[in-house]
């Protein structure tokens, strides 16, 4: 309040349910109701205007700075592809099939084709979702050309998102099933 972040309107309105401190990760997960699959496309990570430059900064130096910059800004400027280590994986995955299942249990037919689930990891290797995108992720356009790591090794060709979902159209045209993938 002192520094006209919030007022006692903002206060009494105001939630933080958990401040997970630990690095985020975009899982961008794609849903095939033809094979009923769930695949890890890829995984990518965000840039953050004024909190990127916070983060580099030193406490004391971050404690310098004037009133403009004391409060970083979340403002998503750039995305860059990530990897999990390989005993993370296993979590990601059963993360992404809850997800699914609850899409299908109260948003019949459920989610179809890519989602994301925007996450962050605890010291202690537990995943937290904070955000979920039940779409083609922002991040996933780092991978436009060159195909996402994920999906590129279960494809054994390159996959971005967009090329993945092409396959899904034509799969479905293909096994005359286009009413499974559009609603």
């Amino acid at each position: 309040m002192r520094q006209n972040v919030i007022d006692q309107d903002g206060i009494e309105l105001a939630r933080i349910e958990r401040y997970v401190i630990g690095p985020v990760f975009n899982l961008d997960f794609f849903y095939s109701p033809i094979s009923k699959q769930i695949e890890l496309i890829g995984i990518d990570w965000r840039f953050e205007t004024s909190l990127d430059g916070h983060c580099r900064l030193p406490a004391p130096q971050q404690l310098t700075l004037n009133d403009r910059q004391i409060n970083p800004e979340y403002t998503v400027c750039g995305h860059n592809s990530a990897t999990l280590r390989e005993s993370l994986l296993e979590k990601a995955f059963v993360l992404a099939e809850k997800y699914v299942e609850a899409t299908q249990e109260y948003y019949s037919p459920g989610i179809i084709g890519p989602f994301c689930l925007q996450t962050c990891v605890d010291k202690d290797l537990n995943f937290y979702i904070y955000d979920v995108a039940p779409r083609i992720g922002g991040g996933t356009n780092v991978h436009m050309a060159v195909g996402h790591p994920y999906g590129n090794a279960l494809w054994r060709t390159n996959m971005s998102t967009g090329r993945r979902l092409a396959r899904e159209v034509n799969l479905a045209l293909e096994n005359d099933c286009l009413e499974k993938i559009v609603t």
